[in-house]
């Protein structure tokens, strides 16, 4: 990937594309596996899904206690579902083996959904859940 003055260019044309025109301030990071957003939006959901594979929550009690406890703009199951089982699940399991950090190992839960094309923001935490 391109780095230095270019690069940071290019991030800066595509960032006030995507914000209606309007410049964000951007920092070129060290060359590495997966964006600073793709690393967060992975650890962020991974921690979602692991809460809901326990059955400790479901998945609209994450993205609630997420959005009114922390003030994010949407849970992390929301953010997954955004991109979707299968494409959260690809960028995980890339980042898993590329890093080796368990942050970004993919849990079964996410696993499994991606498998039976089921949301991220659906009720049910396991398997038998979604067929019982």
């Amino acid at each position: 990937a391109a780095t230095g003055p270019a690069a940071a260019r290019d991030a800066r044309a595509v960032l006030a594309r995507a914000a209606g025109g309007e410049p964000h301030a951007v920092t070129v990071v060290r060359d590495t596996a997966g964006s600073v957003a793709q690393r967060l939006l992975s650890s962020i959901v991974a921690v979602g899904a692991s809460i809901a594979e326990r059955s400790l929550a479901t998945p609209a009690d994450i993205d609630l206690a997420v959005t009114t406890g922390l003030g994010y703009p949407a849970g992390p199951l929301a953010w997954g579902e955004r991109i979707g089982a299968p494409r959260l699940l690809e960028l995980q399991r890339a980042l898993h083996a590329t890093t080796g950090d368990p942050r970004h190992r993919p849990t079964r839960w996410v696993t499994e959904r991606a498998d039976l094309g089921l949301a991220l923001t659906e009720a049910g935490t396991s398997v038998g859940d979604c067929w019982g």
